[in-house]
């Protein structure tokens, strides 16, 4: 079977996939604050804040609108209102940063499924709401709640999918069910209703499926009963999974671990300096990787196809990077990070390039494309180190830290794309610089975690052992 892929492991794919598109808020940013040229009467197309604001409402018209945004609905186009735009993500950037560390302490303590299926009722809600509201402030609690429920995608059901499959699966999961086939959906889903509050229904109720997965075929944790010591429970969990995937039931003798909080995790020999190098990692991707996200809406062409050719290339690559894992032992988590940083940081030096000469061209689109999927690789390896790095008992809460160091930094990449209207190649530059940091604490520091067993990461060999289904 291909990379002993069974029924369980196709559902837990799929339902990573579906709740991926509760994180696809974050494209949906990208479309909400996009505001096209206008014009005033039959003057000449600008962007020229001077003529929007004294140009009488009437006589106003926006050319050729590809997309209804929340700043063309809600007037955030020039004067002090503009600085919502800004605001629209930043809300959503703190709802997640509050959420990383809410929803990653309260999976490791009551379990990943419960957690998991009040994040998607979180979810379902918050969109639904962001469709609904009619006031700004009403709007901003909506983003702030939907950015709680993407920290709890990417902190709470991340790990619980990621326990749920086969070590050699991890890199199966990131090559066919990825971020890339979500900008594919948000865009379509923007394409076809061409407003934002119609694109916000659909997106909520798309999600329905991903709650009815989560509750009706994927089991609690075997992994996170097992680090509670909640053997019976976790056996049943087991025989759940064997009958979904069809397969006879097999116990097989495992190791009883100690479970440890948090706050003793860090305190553990060793594990601290593992997980700082870990958040500096997160940190500065996430600011190179929302900054770079936020900027595409300025990128010249059509929108809906910027965005479509992202999703593609980032779908591709990613099946490509699976066959690149797959093929070659030797391409460890340390060449994936490093590797994906040094190509980074050439494209976007190569960009810098071009905006200084004023090119704005295919290249550039082509380059962008590049650097895009480069920013994409790195996610692949500060997620799975950090997965794959931590104790089961711990895990969400240490994957949780490490995304709340990156909400903090993308908490600055919208103040970083609003730097870019006093010089332009601000995202570039600034991309190059923490790359080249991030490249330098990785090779010194970053450890190496390919194919580890997650239920017996920092599991001690004389421990005593107790049965457990075989994977």
């Amino acid at each position: 079977m291909f990379y002993d892929v069974n029924r369980f492991h196709l559902c837990a794919f799929i339902t990573w996939q579906l709740v991926n598109f509760a994180v696809g808020q974050y494209i949906f940013n990208i479309f909400s604050i996009h505001v096209p040229k206008w014009k005033c009467g039959d003057g000449p197309v600008t962007n020229n804040c001077t003529i929007y604001q004294q140009c009488p409402k009437n006589d106003l018209s926006f050319v050729d609108p590809v997309f209804i945004s929340v700043a063309m609905d809600f007037d955030w186009v020039c004067g002090s209102s503009v600085y919502y735009q800004s605001f629209f993500s930043l809300i959503q950037y703190l709802g997640v940063l509050v959420g990383t560390v809410l929803f990653g302490t309260l999976s490791d303590r009551f379990g990943r499924k419960p957690i998991g299926i009040l994040v998607i009722l979180i979810a379902i809600f918050s969109i639904l709401g962001t469709g609904l509201a009619r006031t700004r402030h009403v709007l901003f609690t909506a983003r702030f709640f939907s950015g709680l429920s993407i920290a709890g995608v990417l902190v709470v059901i991340c790990a619980w999918i990621m326990e749920s499959i086969l070590s050699h699966q991890r890199m199966v999961i990131r090559g066919f069910f990825n971020w890339g086939w979500t900008r594919v959906f948000i865009t379509a889903v923007c394409f076809l209703t061409r407003e934002w509050r119609s694109a916000s229904y659909v997106c909520a109720a798309c999600l329905l499926p991903a709650l009815l997965m989560i509750v009706f075929m994927i089991p609690e944790s075997a992994i996170w009963l097992h680090s509670k010591g909640r053997n019976q429970e976790m056996i049943e969990s087991e025989v759940f999974m064997a009958r979904i995937a069809g397969v006879i039931y097999e116990p097989k003798e495992h190791k009883i671990i100690q479970s440890k909080t948090f706050m003793e995790t860090i305190k553990t020999k060793g594990l601290f300096l593992k997980l700082s190098v870990l958040w500096i990692m997160w940190f500065f991707v996430a600011i190179c990787g929302f900054a770079n996200d936020l900027n595409s809406n300025t990128l010249a062409g059509n929108l809906y196809l910027n965005q479509i050719l992202f999703g593609i290339l980032l779908v591709f690559s990613k099946i490509l990077l699976l066959l690149v894992d797959s093929k070659y032992e030797n391409f460890k988590r340390r060449t994936l990070h490093q590797g994906s940083q040094a190509g980074m940081i050439l494209c976007f030096a190569i960009l810098a390039t071009f905006l200084y000469n004023d090119y704005h061209g295919v290249g550039f689109l082509i380059v962008y494309l590049l650097g895009t999927m480069f920013i994409e690789y790195t996610w692949d390896a500060v997620y799975l180190c950090a997965i794959e790095s931590m104790e089961t008992s711990s895990r969400a809460s240490a994957t949780g830290s490490c995304s709340l160091m990156a909400r903090i930094g993308s908490l600055l990449a919208p103040f970083l794309t609003y730097a870019n209207t006093w010089w332009p190649p601000a995202v570039y530059i600034t991309v190059i610089v923490l790359g080249t940091i991030n490249l330098t604490i990785s090779y010194f520091f970053l450890q190496e975690t390919k194919n580890v067993n997650l239920d017996e990461v920092h599991v001690d060999d004389d421990e005593e052992k107790v049965p457990m289904m075989r994977r």
